[in-house]
């Protein structure tokens, strides 16, 4: 939570068309025509001829014995032919070849994806369709199958070889990912999201209009009208993943709110004014967070489309919910949404969960939990002015509703706080101990290898987890990351906080 009112929760496609099967040789039987036209000549006959007159160029086999026809489209204008790449009588998967030809017959080009002298890597024993499903299921995080799953037996190209692997669409929640895995070992070779997706546009605070200004003076809520001031603050930004529905809704964020933000356009530049404005804070926000946790190399950490309330509470508050899974941001004094640090704060209680569930058991838990989300937002905020400025304010914006200090903070993550003196027993208080430890890291190391750290140290936690053993994961996350390069200085960061790393 944002505010100091915390109570510890622990309560709880686009799918590609299926090729016709190649059953279809370039003689013999006809395979259905997918398009119906009137056509003065045998299009088969012509494409192969086409195909035979121009195998040298593309590296084809004379007699086109691994080339399998697949359909005939006519328009008006033109005919097309298509065949696929067969390796053993199997389908090269994402291999084909069409021919384009004229109202006579005559070919006008050869489109080819062929790959030639193709080497056949054996395999001593397959594993099954069903094996290879799970396989890909495990590799995506997914946990319940689905009758639309599909698995397919064919040849992948893998440095210059043909792999025998299974294909295998699986469809888990709101994704539909076609992954290829290797028909012997199991390893998923690829894989890639198969759901239509769109880049949008939109105006933002980036982080929040106090830290982009240089100071608060002029800049006041005034009930969210737009001033000026305030416009000029506003950056313009990539909307990356959008499902393509028009809604903000893509592959890492929900938005459900009021304004129920949409725009057949993908454009969503509004001022402050427009309650989708804050949808608009939400979604960039936090889409850019989980891109950049997944650049540290962390594809398994809420790596989900979270469903994120915005602008439906009046508090002066946000939080995030463990039974639902979701967040939800409010708008008394400056709509949470507005700051980026707010944001990323909430967010971070949501990764914790999601890394350890039901964490913040105890009160140092929920500390560690506050001081986490203080230093996401931060160091979030940091990164968005200068990748060399530390601030150690967090929420500039958020707090001119309610802080008298220049700049505005809901919290600083400089205290010198020492433990255990320091604690008086409430987590956001406490957790200042924490987010300024965590904050030191950052400020030694930079915040690539202090996140890194720190995300990796929470998988080593319980729910009950305090502090030492908070300390402790952390070294022995720079164990298995860097050999322990920075374990000194670990060390000596959390001791000046009173915190042990034994």
């Amino acid at each position: 939570m944002k505010r100091k009112t915390f109570v510890t929760a622990l309560a709880t496609a686009i799918m590609m068309t299926a090729v016709v099967p190649a059953a279809f040789a370039q003689t013999g039987t006809q395979a259905p025509v997918a398009q119906q036209g009137v056509v003065a000549f045998d299009a088969q006959a012509a494409a192969v001829s086409a195909l035979k007159a121009d195998a040298a160029q593309h590296g084809f086999k004379s007699d086109l014995s691994d080339l399998s026809y697949v359909t005939t489209i006519n328009t008006d204008a033109a005919t097309y032919v298509r065949y696929q790449q067969t390796v053993n009588g199997e389908e090269l998967f994402a291999h084909q070849v069409t021919v384009t030809l004229n109202k006579a017959g005559k070919s006008l080009l050869i489109t080819s994806d062929y790959v030639p002298n193709l080497v056949v890597e054996p395999i001593a024993k397959k594993i099954g369709e069903n094996a290879a499903e799970q396989k890909a299921m495990v590799a995506l995080n997914a946990t319940e199958t689905n009758s639309m799953n599909s698995r397919k037996f064919g040849y992948v190209v893998e440095d210059g070889k043909a792999v025998p692997s299974y294909k295998v669409i699986t469809h888990s929640g709101e994704s539909v990912v076609e992954s290829f895995v290797h028909a012997e070992n199991g390893k998923v070779l690829k894989k890639r999201d198969l759901n239509q997706h769109a880049t949008g546009t939109g105006k933002v605070f980036k982080p929040n209009p106090v830290r982009t200004a240089g100071s608060a003076t002029g800049l006041t809520d005034n009930l969210n009208k737009d001033s000026t001031a305030l416009t000029n603050q506003l950056k313009a930004v990539s909307l990356l993943g959008l499902d393509g529905t028009g809604y903000l809704k893509g592959s890492y964020v929900t938005i459900k709110s009021k304004a129920n933000t949409f725009s057949s356009t993908f454009a969503y530049n509004y001022t402050r004014s427009s309650a989708s404005f804050e949808d608009v804070m939400a979604y960039y926000h936090i889409d850019t967070l989980q891109r950049y946790i997944q650049s540290l190399g962390f594809t398994n950490i809420n790596n989900r489309s979270i469903v994120v309330n915005v602008n439906t509470s009046t508090q002066d508050n946000s939080w995030y919910t463990p039974s639902t899974k979701d967040l939800t941001f409010g708008t008394g004094g400056v709509d949470d949404a507005e700051d980026a640090g707010i944001i990323a704060h909430e967010y971070g209680h949501s990764i914790q969960d999601n890394q350890v569930p039901g964490f913040g058991a105890t009160n140092e838990g929920g500390a560690m939990g506050e001081g986490f989300g203080d230093f996401l937002g931060t160091t979030y905020e940091d990164s968005l002015v200068s990748s060399t400025t530390f601030n150690a304010c967090i929420g500039e914006w958020d707090a001119t509703s309610y802080s008298s200090t220049t700049p505005p903070c809901l919290r600083r993550l400089d205290n010198n706080k020492v433990y255990p003196g320091a604690i008086v027993g409430e987590v956001h208080d406490d957790g200042e101990i924490w987010s300024q430890a965590e904050y030191e890291l950052a400020k030694a190391f930079g915040r690539d290898i202090a996140t890194k750290l720190i995300l990796q140290s929470h998988f080593s936690l319980t729910s009950s987890s305090g502090f030492n053993a908070g300390a402790k994961a952390i070294k022995a996350a720079d164990t298995a990351l860097y050999a322990g390069a920075h374990a000194t200085q670990i060390t000596s960061i959390f001791a000046a906080r009173g915190i042990s790393t034994n």
